[in-house]
């Protein structure tokens, strides 16, 4: 009797697999876009790592302009926005490009709020060839220099506008070939798996910021830390190949690799800091243009996980750029840099590169209310009334890292960053 009651509760059990199974499947094929992608935590995938330049170099925010001119920051814990339309660009054909206006910045604030569009925008200016690299296209690069935005008609568009901050100038690039809204449907229809916040475009003292004209509210992220291997590390930045020897050096809580008297890496065990340093010859100095993936091709180097890192900034003075972690296409801070990398080839041939050991890879479910956060008016008036607005550059949202490097589990709190005096902080210390 026991026996055949095992039998059948194994039946019932198989029974209720299947069914499951196959309601699951139903879902998937009903809702493809809803499942197209794993939880989306950098405008980039969570599972996939970024194999090429390309990836690297992604834009990091999307805003819609609707009918009405109403314009809203799109993010989505569900849906990989940024990847989603660079798959239709992907699928275009661009072809002939043509300047349609320069010098002003009325006309140029006009097209940052066009109705009916996506805008695609980098945290910084990139070059047309990585424009190319990244979306697999051929635009004329003696024409177009550099590329902050990239606008999409979301009717049938014949055309896209890419947008440089610089001159403000603008220019109208044809598709000349291509499905024009195969990907582009989820961002026309409001979908439940895509959150959104009210934002403006507006041009202060020359500068183009994206505001926020209401307080909003964002949610606070739970993530597992994960840390490298600093011995791995060190070998894969300084090793000319796997046979080379690498000579270790430890004094006090600093260890030095070294390869030859050229290349080091010196690992800071207090706070997980990495720092290497080469030393190039005159030929081998890269010229300003190649920085971009030349810097790709030394990070790719380090074996670290790419997946959650953009490119966040560039000094061209300094002939320094950044990279920075983001999450749903908010970027993230820490006061010892956990998360970001920094990379800088001077002229005299000195190569260096700075970033942490530590990063976040997985997210963990958190039980914790949104945060709330004011206007950015609200906030310019705070920092007005402490006399430290004349100081400040620029202006973003972007997540806190809080713990320190002695915790598995990270807690990421959103708040406004402002660029005080060249560099990024949370605008609550200059509240105090």
């Amino acid at each position: 009797m026991t026996k055949r009651i095992k039998i059948k509760w194994l039946d019932i059990a198989l029974a209720t697999v299947v069914i499951i199974s196959l309601i699951l499947s139903g879902i998937i094929w009903t809702n493809p876009f809803q499942y197209d992608h794993p939880r989306d935590t950098s405008s980039g995938n969570q599972n996939t790592s970024a194999q090429s330049i390309g990836d690297l170099y992604l834009p990091t925010q999307v805003v819609k302009n609707s009918s009405g001119q109403d314009q809203n920051l799109l993010y989505s814990s569900r849906v990989n926005l940024v990847r989603q339309a660079q798959r239709q660009i992907k699928h275009w054909q661009l072809g002939w490009s043509v300047l349609v206006k320069n010098n002003n910045s009325d006309v140029y604030l006009s097209y940052l709020r066009q109705p009916d569009s996506l805008m695609l925008s980098y945290s910084d200016p990139v070059p047309a060839t990585i424009f190319n690299e990244t979306f697999a296209q051929t635009i004329d690069t003696s024409r177009i220099k550099q590329v902050d935005h990239i606008l999409i008609h979301l009717n049938h568009p014949r055309s896209i506008y890419l947008l440089c901050d610089q001159g403000y100038r603008v220019y109208r690039v044809r598709i000349g070939r291509g499905n024009t809204d195969k990907y582009l449907k989820p961002f026309i229809g409001n979908t439940h798996s895509i959150d959104k916040v009210a934002v403006e475009h507006k041009i202060i003292n020359g500068k183009t910021l994206l505001l926020y004209p209401h307080s909003f509210s964002l949610p606070v992220f739970g993530y597992q830390v994960t840390a490298q291997n600093a011995d791995t590390l060190s070998q894969n930045l300084i090793s000319s190949n796997k046979r080379s020897t690498v000579n270790t050096n430890h004094n006090g809580h600093i260890t030095t690799y070294r390869d030859g008297d050229d290349k080091r890496v010196f690992y800071d065990h207090w706070n997980g800091e990495i720092h290497y340093r080469n030393f190039l010859s005159k030929q081998d100095v890269p010229a300003s243009s190649e920085l971009y993936s030349y810097f790709y091709r030394l990070i790719a180097r380090t074996g670290i996980p790419l997946n959650n890192l953009r490119y966040d900034g560039i000094s061209q003075h300094q002939r320094m750029i950044s990279y920075r972690s983001y999450v749903e296409g908010f970027p993230i801070y820490n006061h010892d840099s956990y998360g970001a990398i920094k990379v800088k080839a001077a002229n005299d041939g000195k190569l260096q590169l700075w970033m942490s050991l530590y990063n976040i890879q997985v997210p963990l479910p958190i039980d914790r209310q949104a945060e709330k956060i004011p206007s950015t008016t609200t906030v310019f008036n705070e920092l007005r009334e402490n006399n430290k607005l004349k100081d400040i550059s620029d202006i973003r949202v972007g997540y806190l890292w809080r713990s320190d490097s002695t915790s598995k589990v990270v807690r990421l709190t959103p708040t406004y960053f402002v660029k005080y005096n060249g560099s990024w902080i949370n605008y609550q210390k200059l509240e105090k």
